[in-house]
Order: structure tokens, then C-alpha cells, then sequence
């Protein structure tokens, strides 16, 4: 049985402002923060404190409705058929991608995804892989593989980060791909009720409440950390290094 984490409740579906219509075969991705829209230059108050948008951005693949595979309609950028890339990076704020878009128009149904780039594309080389599998910093290394989720906030004296990816990969050096399965897969799958014509909504409050932020309770995955024992299971994360998958 799939177990919702705090990511069903960060991606929610969203009926009102939406920026698609009815049996469109597009489908936009809202950053919010406590409801409301959060851009590179919005300011989030947490512990007092104002900290800005630096990079939000994710790798979102395997979609199904109603357990029907959805492909996805190449672009020259940031999609492929089974695999996109969207969000921002706010200093190359004219790459941002906001937008799904599938060969077939969307209807209601159970729509459902991973957060991650599946476990057979994780370990190549990013100078050779096509876009959006090419971009080099939502990349580790061929051992660990890509950022599936990487958010980065900035303050007026401070940095802060959460780097979501595969662990527990092993291999002979960071450089060679493991041959075997990474212990820990960290790909949360998601599963929504979608109405034709909502949008997905991205609000980042419930996973950042109560997180004191600083540079030195940043996360990257590791399940050892306590910045990470609170972060991981909020996106979904089981505290056991298995993979997930929808069921």
C-alpha cells in the first residue's frame, strides 16, 4: 500500500487559478508557500528569519493515469518521454520550466508519477546523456547518480540546501556505476486524484516547518543526519533503505 508522506500533501491539485483547460495534454506545476505564489524574488519567513528562493528543481517520471503509462512529449530541453525536469534556477531564470506536456489530453482519474530518475538512467555519464539528464549540477557522480530534487535557499548571511537522491550505491570508485541496486532508491511515488483541468501545486511550507535553517543542517540524503531524519520522511522517504513503488 503506498504510503502518501508529506509530498501528497506538497503536491496537491489545485482547481482554482489554474493555467490549463479541460482534456488539455498539458499540465502546470504552481510553487507555492503557504498558499500563496513563491517566485525567485518572494520572501519566506522561517524562524524569523527572510530566506529566498536560490534553485527549486526536480526530475519527475514514470506517469500513469488511472495505470495507463502517460508519455511525454519530447523537448529539445527538459523532457523526454518518460522523464522531465522542471523548476527554476533563479540566476538562469529564463531556463525555467513550469510546464508538462504528454502526446495525449489528460482526463479525470488517478494521475501518478515518481519523484526521481528511474534506477537504470541513474548512472550514466550526464556530458553524454540527452536532456534534461544533462545538466551537471543535479548530478553527483556515476556512483550515486542524479539530484532527483534539489532546493537551495538563501539568506542575507547564510545558505542552505536539500539534495534528494539515490544512497548506499556501491561501486570501486564515485567514478564507475554500481552493479548492483543502491540500497536506498529515495524516489517517493505519488499518486493524486485528478479532475481534467486542475494543476499541481508545489507548496514548500509543509515541508520546511519548524526547520531552523542553516548552513550547517543543510541534507543530502544521508539518513544519518538529523536535518535528514526530519527532511526525508516529509518527501515521502520510508525510514528503511528500500525503493518505493506504487502500488
Amino acid at each position: 500500500m503506498l504510503r502518501p508522506g508529506i509530498l501528497l500533501l506538497l503536491l496537491l491539485l489545485s482547481g482554482c487559478d489554474n493555467t490549463t483547460t479541460a482534456n488539455s495534454s498539458s499540465l502546470a506545476l504552481q510553487l507555492q508557500f503557504k498558499g500563496q505564489p513563491l517566485r525567485c524574488d518572494s520572501a519566506m519567513v522561517l524562524s524569523d528569519n527572510p530566506w529566498q528562493l536560490a534553485q527549486l528543481q526536480l526530475y519527475l517520471s514514470d506517469f500513469s493515469l488511472n495505470n495507463k503509462p502517460l508519455l511525454l512529449d519530447p523537448t529539445p530541453l527538459h523532457q523526454q518521454p518518460q522523464l522531465a525536469l522542471l523548476g527554476t534556477v533563479c540566476n538562469e531564470a529564463a531556463n525555467a520550466n513550469w510546464q508538462l506536456k504528454f502526446t495525449r489530453p489528460l482526463t479525470s482519474g488517478t494521475l501518478a508519477f515518481s519523484v526521481g530518475v528511474p534506477p537504470a538512467r541513474n548512472h550514466q555519464d550526464p556530458l553524454q546523456a540527452k536532456p534534461p539528464l544533462n545538466q551537471s549540477d543535479m548530478y553527483w557522480s556515476w556512483q550515486q547518480g542524479y539530484k532527483y530534487l534539489r532546493l537551495e535557499l538563501s539568506a542575507a548571511d547564510s545558505q542552505w540546501a536539500l539534495h534528494l537522491g539515490a544512497t548506499g550505491c556501491q561501486s570501486a570508485s564515485p567514478m564507475r556505476a554500481p552493479a548492483s541496486p543502491c540500497l536506498a532508491q529515495n524516489r517517493p511515488q505519488i499518486a493524486l486524484a485528478y479532475q481534467s483541468g486542475q494543476s499541481l501545486v508545489l507548496d514548500l511550507a509543509p515541508l520546511l516547518d519548524g526547520i531552523s535553517l542553516s548552513a550547517d543542517n543543510h541534507c543530502m540524503s544521508d539518513a544519518n543526519r538529523l536535518s535528514c531524519q526530519t527532511l526525508l520522511p516529509r518527501l515521502g522517504i520510508g525510514a528503511t533503505p528500500l525503493g518505493w513503488s506504487a502500488q
